[in-house]
């Protein structure tokens, strides 16, 4: 019987197949593709920065796009699960420094967190097209600076997360559209060479 990922050899002895390899060879497409996609965020980048935009909520976007498979059914996810991040970011402030006065500071963010974590852990089984791990990561990065979070924060950062995350994402899907035509075009140049030869 052969084990998994395992070859019996001719001796009897056995030699394990290299199941996953750490680096990979990527296609002409591939690398085409990339490098397109790879200027697009470049460019925002610069944009953001020349600009003063916090970008962090609309790069996070094109994160979990990409490290969810590039599936477009993924897009709801991602944005719902953002937004109630946010959300939560405002209210977790909010019941801490609300609560402060009556519960001490630890009594009051005990229950905050608490409500904060039943809403988007148990909220997954309900609605989990918001309630997701996307959803722990713009509550995650927004409460770094916990004590500087103000409704307008919020505000502004959702208003990048929205604005600048459809911007981002779709620049990053046309971007890799064209890259796939240039991919496409070059693989059929040498075809068109040799049947005129």
């Amino acid at each position: 019987m052969r084990g998994a990922g395992l070859r019996t050899g001719r001796g009897g002895g056995r030699r394990r197949e290299a199941s996953m390899s750490i680096f990979q060879k990527p296609s002409r497409h591939q690398f085409i593709v990339t490098s397109c996609v790879l200027v697009w965020i470049f460019i925002v980048n610069v944009a953001a920065i020349a600009l003063g935009i916090a970008g962090w909520p609309l790069f996070f976007v094109t994160i979990f796009f990409f490290a969810l498979g590039a599936d477009m059914k993924t897009v709801p996810s991602i944005f719902a699960g953002g937004t109630l991040g946010l959300i939560a970011a405002l209210g977790l402030h909010a019941g801490t420094f609300g609560l402060a006065p009556s519960l001490g500071l630890l009594g009051a963010f005990s229950v905050s967190i608490a409500i904060v974590l039943a809403v988007i852990i148990l909220g997954g089984t309900v609605c989990p097209v918001a309630c997701n791990n996307v959803a722990f990561a713009y509550l995650t990065v927004a409460t770094v600076n916990f004590e500087a979070i103000t409704p307008a924060l919020i505000g502004y950062q959702m208003a990048v997360f929205w604005v600048g995350g459809a911007i981002i994402l779709g620049g990053s899907l046309a971007a890799a559209a064209i890259g796939g035509k240039i991919a496409g075009a070059g693989a059929h140049a040498p075809e068109a060479v040799a049947k005129e030869e």
